[in-house]
């Protein structure tokens, strides 16, 4: 029995949660008993959300009481830094940590198989609900589909090779002999999940938190490319950005995706909600109070002149700012901490009008994790790297995320490796995906070095193209498991 004990770290079984609702924006409820449940369609219903629930973690999005948000994850990367030790994301950013480095390096494995165990709960039990519609039933399975593949997918980016667990934890299960399968058995299965998803899932615009069609179609398409099956990945984004019946489209409000025009956004494919006064954040207080995490020279330098999304995501000297009457940097600052040593913040996300300094009042805007334009930069740069650059819809796509009303940059005339990676770069700054980027370009160990992270100009080192497997779990498992190079 201790042994199982030991081994549910990595198998957390699945929890239930309340009534979702409309929106998915309750807490756990206490473990109700397992013969009792799976009567009603609604029981079904609170299984699916615990689906869900792990995506609140701060690692993921953003935690309810939590000092951190997923934001840091862009400290990794050559956009930002990070003054900040929470949960060990200035030791990754340095190229410090070891298998013994908690935080990111522990929490994101146990949190992403926590959330796979709540898939396996409930696709293991969904068909004990007497009197499910096929509909309903299908519809739900293709959610809970869609997060195991979600899970998966950022698991295997990180750790690389990993158990499949396709069924819930049992105690006479047999786990400490269950070995890391191969990177590519592990996308295999994540496409045979997405591609089930997909048929089950309807084709509409999303709105509530819960996975459609298309956001299926752009995990797919993530999932595709991070694996350099280009041509694959490229077919993907097609099916929904060529298809007559796409519900998705570019906002003409680039800053309101992120703050203050997120209700039934058409550009929006999947986020994490939160609702006030029950749910909520304090993003606000950490990146535009506290300002531990803060743009890099180089990422401003990226921007092409003129560019608006400079302005709407990076506080530059003298930008309106709530905090200070005399606009942000000036003298009298009331915020929390230190001005970054780079004289910049982060905007995006923020709430300009509110200081929020002390923490009072905190915040509910939905974290965006996947959206039409990523989907549509995705699809350049399928297209361009599967040979087919010169193809007029692979221009046409990145040309459309340039001119969006209010952004309104001119149209490039030739697709370019530089040039799609590049506005990947300004256009999804801080929405966390750029250390992943640099990742499956294989660029992370000629870029990384060269970035300061503190005002001493301090370079960062460059450890590893993979995490290593947490010291608890390979105490766990020594003997079947084998660390990851480096570590």
């Amino acid at each position: 029995m201790k042994t199982y004990i030991k081994i549910g770290l990595l198998l957390m079984s699945a929890v239930f949660v309340t009534s979702c609702k409309k929106t998915l924006d309750k807490d756990p409820l206490s473990n109700p008993k397992e013969e009792n449940f799976w009567r009603t369609e609604a029981e079904a219903g609170k299984a699916l959300v615990a689906c869900y629930a792990k995506l609140k973690e701060p690692i993921f999005s953003n935690g309810k009481t939590q000092s951190g948000n997923s934001l840091y994850w862009e400290a990794l990367s050559d956009n930002a830094s990070n003054t900040s030790n929470y949960e060990s994301f200035d030791v990754v950013m340095r190229g410090d940590h070891n298998q013994a480095t908690t935080g990111i390096v522990s929490k994101t494995f146990t949190f992403g198989f926590q959330g796979i165990a709540s898939c396996n709960y409930f696709l293991a039990n969904v068909d004990r609900v007497p009197n499910l519609l096929e509909v309903t039933k299908k519809r739900m399975i293709g959610e809970a589909l869609f997060l195991r593949a979600f899970y998966y997918n950022e698991l295997t980016q990180l750790y690389g090779d990993l158990p499949i667990i396709l069924q819930p934890a049992e105690l006479d299960g047999d786990y400490l002999n269950t070995p890391r399968s191969p990177k590519a058995a592990v996308v295999t299965q994540i496409l045979k999940d997405l591609d089930l998803a997909i048929s089950y899932l309807e084709q509409k615009a999303y709105t509530d938190g819960r996975a459609v069609k298309g956001t299926a179609i752009a995990l797919k398409t993530k999932v595709l490319l991070n694996n350099e099956r280009y041509g694959e990945a490229a077919d993907a984004a097609w099916t929904l950005i060529g298809d007559a019946a796409n519900p998705f489209q570019l906002s003409d409000n680039y800053a309101g995706i992120f703050f203050g025009n997120q209700l039934n956004n058409k550009e929006i494919m999947f986020s994490v909600q939160f609702r006030a006064p029950d749910d909520f954040h304090s993003l606000d207080q950490v990146i535009g109070g506290r300002m531990s995490i803060f743009p890099t020279v180089e990422l401003r330098n990226a921007y092409e002149a003129n560019d608006p999304r400079r302005k709407m995501t990076i506080f530059e000297a003298g930008d309106p700012w709530a905090y200070n009457p005399g606009g942000f940097k000036q003298a009298g600052s009331t915020a929390e901490g230190q001005i970054p040593y780079t004289g910049m913040a982060i905007k995006k996300w923020v709430n300009t009008s509110i200081n929020n300094a002390s923490g009072a009042t905190l915040s509910d805007q939905h974290m965006v994790k996947i959206r039409y334009a990523d989907l549509l930069l995705m699809y350049a740069e399928a297209m361009f790297e599967s040979g087919q650059g010169t193809d007029l819809r692979a221009l046409k796509a990145l040309n459309d995320v340039r001119a969006r009303p209010g952004v309104n940059m001119p149209a490039k005339l030739v697709l370019t490796r530089d040039v799609v990676r590049n506005e990947r770069r300004i256009e999804l700054a801080f929405e966390g995906l750029r250390y992943n980027d640099l990742i499956r370009w294989k660029v992370a160990d000629q870029v990384i070095p060269l970035v300061p992270y503190d005002a001493k100009g301090t370079k960062r080192k460059f450890k590893s193209y993979l995490f290593p497997i947490p010291l608890g779990q390979m105490d766990i498992m020594r003997g079947v498991w084998t660390q990851n190079t480096g570590f």
